[in-house]
């Protein structure tokens, strides 16, 4: 049997101590940032590890290679990863924040993003914090999620950083150790701000708001195929190709006072034969939004679009995405019943549609704010007037 050896030099060697919350966070409750920092010098910046556990803090009881059974392990703690990973300690201040999560980042909902970003607003966006940025552990499995919900509701520009493991921390050759160093990295850079959201993964940096898991299995897996990574890591620290910039229509939603769960918005994928009466099915549900998932450029077939535009008629939102990893569908001319969510994917665009819903945008609004994007670039150029646009 495979023992598992945990790290204890850090809380010996330097006398580290947990940061400390006033209770651990919770959805809607008050909370003082009470921190105590694991330094070694007082001078360096300082990083905040929000912690929603995942893979990163996850062993295996089994072996050595075992990279699918690996919950078997005790459970790890982020000051383990940090003995661990001591160099980190020689750039930046840490201390760390405990999110509770029960079981794996599957069965996670809106209120862990809401939880995350009020903490982190409150941490990060005061007039007098001395926090350089943040940087968030997360299961893989709905890192993108929560990491999303996270950026578009950040009022600061200072660095949000999202990573995770798809090894556990007993494996022969662990990632999540790695990705832990070049995150706090990221977090310290002045580099780094003003660029929204960002994930540091396997030695490279990308935008939370373009990104998904493209892979279930390896390291190599969070990408932003159609936009590209926005940086790399040499040496542990990062390099950005691009000066810093926002994704072309990010929005901003304040949470800062949201309580409670999220406007439900489900999910369904378009196939052939696909059965509209699911959306009015879901709506008598509960749900205030769809999420539709087209084929081709985002396309309904004629039975969807015609519950589309049944439910737009008692303000039933239908936003349609592609199923394709890559691509967007492109909105008519003339507004319809569907709402075309640009380039984001259908977690995303179902995350901003909760927001915006909880906000209280209408139609037209909802509208706007997925399309206007598109609607600049493809419509507003005066040559496509002639182009798309038929005479009446």
């Amino acid at each position: 049997m495979f023992t598992l050896q945990l790290t204890t030099a850090l809380a010996v060697g330097l006398g580290a101590l947990v940061a400390q919350v006033k209770g651990h966070p919770g959805h809607g409750e008050s909370f003082a940032p009470d921190l105590t920092w694991i330094s070694e010098d007082s001078t360096l910046p300082k990083v905040v590890i929000l912690s929603a556990k995942g893979t990163i803090l996850s062993a295996s009881n089994y072996s050595r290679l075992d990279n699918i059974n690996y919950g078997s392990g005790p459970p790890l703690s982020v000051e383990h990863v940090i003995g661990n990973v001591s160099e980190v300690l020689s750039m930046a201040q840490l201390a760390v924040v405990n999110f509770p999560v029960v079981g794996g980042s599957a069965g996670l909902n809106s209120s862990l993003f809401l939880n995350i970003s009020q903490y982190a607003n409150r941490l990060l966006c005061a007039e007098d914090s001395d926090i350089s940025g943040a940087v968030m552990f997360h299961g893989t499995n709905t890192l993108e999620e929560t990491a999303f919900g996270v950026d578009i509701s950040l009022n600061c520009s200072k660095p949000f950083v999202a990573t995770g493991a798809m090894r556990p921390d007993t494996y022969i050759s662990p990632d999540g150790r790695s990705n832990f160093f070049q995150a706090v990295a990221t977090a310290i850079s002045p580099a780094a701000r003003d660029r929204g959201g960002l994930i540091a993964f396997n030695d490279r940096i990308a935008s939370i708001y373009y990104s998904t898991k493209t892979n279930a299995n390896t390291p190599d897996t969070f990408k932003a195929i159609e936009q590209g990574n926005v940086g790399v890591f040499l040496g542990g620290q990062p390099y950005f190709y691009y000066g810093a910039s926002l994704p072309t229509g990010r929005p901003f939603f304040n949470v800062t006072e949201t309580k409670g769960d999220l406007p439900s918005v489900v999910i369904l994928y378009g196939h052939q034969g696909f059965d509209a009466t699911l959306m009015h099915a879901a709506v008598a549900n509960g749900a205030k939004g769809i999420v539709h998932m087209g084929s081709g450029a985002a396309s309904l077939s004629p039975s969807a679009r015609e519950a589309a535009a049944e439910l737009a008629e008692k303000g039933i939102p239908v936003v349609t995405v592609p199923r394709s990893v890559t691509g967007t569908g492109v909105p008519t001319p003339n507004p319809g019943p569907v709402i075309y969510a640009s380039y984001l994917g259908a977690p995303q665009a179902r995350i901003m549609l909760q927001l915006a819903l909880n906000a209280g945008y209408d139609l037209d609004q909802l509208r706007d704010l997925f399309e206007s994007p598109l609607r600049r670039a493809v419509y507003e150029q005066t040559p496509n007037n002639v182009w798309f646009y038929a005479e009446t």
